[in-house]
């Protein structure tokens, strides 16, 4: 199981490192973009403008301060890319053995059905750790360069609770994966439903939905700017 675990690793460190250098670049740009803003005063009212709908989904933070306007323009996003991370990850790694016929050539050698499963959850959940600490890492590296302080205790926590949801939606799909022989099928599955579940959580709240109707979804256990 660990030799599964590490060949996986290896052949998916490619993939993970274009996700990580586009988390990495966004954050590069919201970190620089903010110092180029002109009133910050403006830009707290702007933000009080948007509807309530957007307000709900991504939190109520001092975006005229930078360590808001990242908890705001980048923390609040990173859940959702992770979840379409892990949805992709769990279509090309499960579903694609399936569809190709590669996991019955896997489960012929000593290696059940549980381990085979095991390996795969096990290197996502390695993935998405590493895409959490790097954009923290970011963080934490660039601020004092830019001539700011960051909030890293912050910063970590909101990480480590998109690193939770993350990996609660990558076992999530991982789990659909194991019934979905189609790679296609679930990668449409998985970023339809991650983008629907985002849009569902600002949109209950702003609703007024019960308490009970938004603790369903994953989302509303997201609270960056917190």
């Amino acid at each position: 199981m660990i030799s599964l675990t590490l060949d996986l690793l290896a052949r998916s460190r490619v993939t993970l490192a274009w996700w990580v250098l586009g988390v990495l670049a966004m954050g590069v740009y919201v970190i620089l973009v903010f110092d180029s803003i002109g009133s910050l005063e403006d830009l707290r009212k702007l933000y009080e403008s948007y509807p309530e709908s957007i307000r709900e989904l991504i939190g109520d933070a001092d975006i005229s301060t930078v360590n808001g306007w990242i908890q705001i323009e980048l923390l609040s996003w990173v859940p959702l890319i992770l979840g379409m991370y892990g949805g992709i990850f769990a279509g090309g790694n499960i579903s694609r053995e399936a569809e190709q016929r590669t996991v019955d050539f896997i489960l012929g050698l000593p290696i059940s059905r549980t381990q085979f499963m095991v390996s795969r959850l096990a290197a996502g959940l390695v993935n998405i750790a590493i895409i959490c600490a790097l954009t923290f890492v970011l963080l934490v590296a660039l601020l004092p360069v830019t001539g700011h302080s960051p909030a890293a205790g912050k910063f970590a926590l909101a990480l480590f609770n998109a690193y939770l949801l993350g990996a609660a939606l990558f076992c999530g799909y991982a789990f659909i994966a194991s019934f979905t022989d189609e790679q296609a099928k679930l990668i449409g599955i998985a970023i339809g439903g991650t983008l629907v579940m985002y849009i569902a959580t600002g949109a209950l709240k702003s609703a007024g939905a019960p308490d009970v109707i938004q603790w369903l979804i994953p989302f509303d256990h997201y609270h960056s700017a917190d």
